[in-house]
């Protein structure tokens, strides 16, 4: 009853003057807050159990899962209320009986360019964006370009940029902030040589089976939260007729504790299927976020195999080192060997040379040519139709933040060939999803059971459409390459053409 009056209330409580009451629990009344860690949901409970309070606040906007940093013990409400949201987004005041949350959205910049090689003038992919001993980060698109939101607090900071083989560079923000045309970012390609003490025979196995024995010092002990941003496309032939995205809360569990579950919920999304380009088959990706999160294989088990079976699966070769974002790597290639039958990898893991930690790994599935790789990837078939995979390629990447590697960014690209019995042409389809971390935090967010992303979910039935041109607010999303631009456009039209009619 309590929830349905909130949203009553709701509607009213900033148009009228609520009528003076004598309240039985002033503001300097003594409760006491009992427990750790406790979420806005619970902190409301306790506090309108002692008290005739009645907290209101819109669903939309406040986010009732946050974890707060109220400490137990008695207090009066107002040290109560002052210690939860001192460092928080949201502000309080009281109306009488009320106590009306709303959530104040902190002033944002926002800073862009293309990163591209030097001399070539190309652009550089994925290339890593952030800012320095901050926990705010983002990556380039297809074409080379960034976008970084961030707090106007942070103005005076400096952001940093690095890409795998070239020299990082570091600016001032404020360099950025001088102009607001999208600037050019050249960096030099820098070719590694390793410091003359690491010049020695490595096997290349040992190495990779150090690495992984590292991990639990390597990589954070806590469970981090994190802010993230998903993109997932589905292309038939050269058309897209999927598009899906979705900044996510995502609480990562600690590395130390082997095999704990990420937990990831849709904080906002948006997604459409263009109808009149799907066929008979309409091709929809099951699990998309989960499987990005668990291309992290500095967490789940890696590349489907574990540390003693290591070496009688793979065969391990040493490359050429590199050097990322300032740091030289190690590089070891790997493929599965002849004689393993079952379906697995070959790629490249990048090791940091001093820490030992896994900063990247590219891989591809060994689907080629394999008849039976579509049952890896398509659950359920109609009668009369077939699909062969052609590759299945991904890539997941770390970033080095206080002493600790953190997931940083993973790509999926699955692409493959379906034929009906009965028709003489097939078609292809080609799936892409990518996750990059846009915001890591100790503040700790709760994610419902009834709200976390299962493995079995489909992303695109979990979010609105993209009538909302403000969407994303002050939240870092993957610049979109022209040719997603342009779907986003015909999306958008669409969608109004539709609400004119109606």
């Amino acid at each position: 009853m309590k929830k349905i009056l909130l949203s009553l209330i709701l509607c009213s409580v900033f148009a009228i003057q609520l009528p003076a009451t004598e309240l039985d629990v002033p503001q300097d009344a003594q409760i006491t807050i009992t427990g750790n860690r406790l979420t806005l949901q619970s902190f409301i409970s306790q506090v309108e159990k002692q008290t005739n309070y009645l907290f209101v606040y819109s669903k939309q906007d406040v986010n009732v899962n946050e974890i707060l940093p109220v400490k137990e013990g008695r207090k009066t409400v107002a040290a109560c209320l002052e210690e939860a949201f001192r460092n928080t987004n949201l502000k309080y005041v009281f109306e009488n009986n009320y106590i009306v949350l709303t959530y104040v959205a902190p002033e944002t910049v926002t800073i862009s360019g293309k990163i591209v090689d030097s001399e070539t003038r190309r652009p550089l992919i994925f290339a890593s964006i952030y800012l320095v001993n901050r926990g705010i980060s983002n990556v380039t698109n297809g074409e080379g370009y960034f976008t970084l939101k961030f707090p106007v607090a942070y103005a005076k900071d400096s952001v940093r940029i690095s890409f795998l083989g070239y020299h990082p560079v570091t600016y001032a923000i404020q360099d950025f902030m001088k102009t607001k045309l999208v600037q050019e970012i050249p960096l030099q390609f820098v070719a590694t040589n390793l410091p003359a003490v690491l010049i020695k025979p490595i096997i290349p196995s040992d190495l990779v089976i150090s690495a992984l024995n590292k991990i639990p010092e390597n990589y954070p002990e806590e469970t981090m939260q994190m802010t993230g941003f998903y993109r997932e496309m589905i292309r038939k032939g050269n058309t897209y007729v999927t598009l899906t995205e979705a900044v996510l809360d995502i609480n990562k569990a600690s590395y130390a504790r082997l095999y704990g579950m990420d937990q990831v919920g849709v904080f906002k999304g948006r997604g459409s299927v263009d109808w009149s380009r799907i066929d008979t088959v309409f091709v929809k990706f099951r699990g998309g976020i989960s499987s990005a999160l668990e291309i992290d294989v500095a967490k789940y088990p890696f590349l489907g195999t574990n540390i003693p079976e290591l070496t009688s699966i793979y065969d391990f070769k040493m490359e050429q080192p590199v050097q990322i974002d300032g740091k030289a790597h190690h590089v070891v290639s790997f493929d599965q060997k002849k004689s393993v039958s079952d379906i697995h990898f070959r790629g490249k893991i990048y090791i940091e040379t001093n820490s030992l930690a896994i900063s990247r790994v590219e891989f591809n599935m060994n689907v080629e040519n394999r008849s039976d790789a579509s049952s890896i990837f398509i659950s359920r078939k109609p009668m009369g139709f077939r699909a062969n995979v052609l590759y299945a390629a991904y890539m997941v990447q770390y970033k080095e933040m206080n002493g600790k590697w953190t997931f940083d960014y993973s790509r999926t690209e699955i692409k493959f060939d379906s034929k009906w019995d009965r028709k003489l042409f097939k078609n292809t389809y080609t799936i892409t999803s990518e996750m990059a971390i846009t915001e890591r935090s100790d503040k700790m967010t709760k994610i419902p059971n009834t709200q976390r992303i299962r493995s079995t979910d489909i992303t695109l039935d979990k979010v609105t459409d993209f009538q909302d041109e403000g969407f994303w607010d002050e939240y870092n999303v993957i610049e979109p390459e022209s040719g997603i631009e342009q779907v986003i456009a015909r999306i958008t039209r669409q969608l109004k053409k539709k609400a004119q009619e109606r």
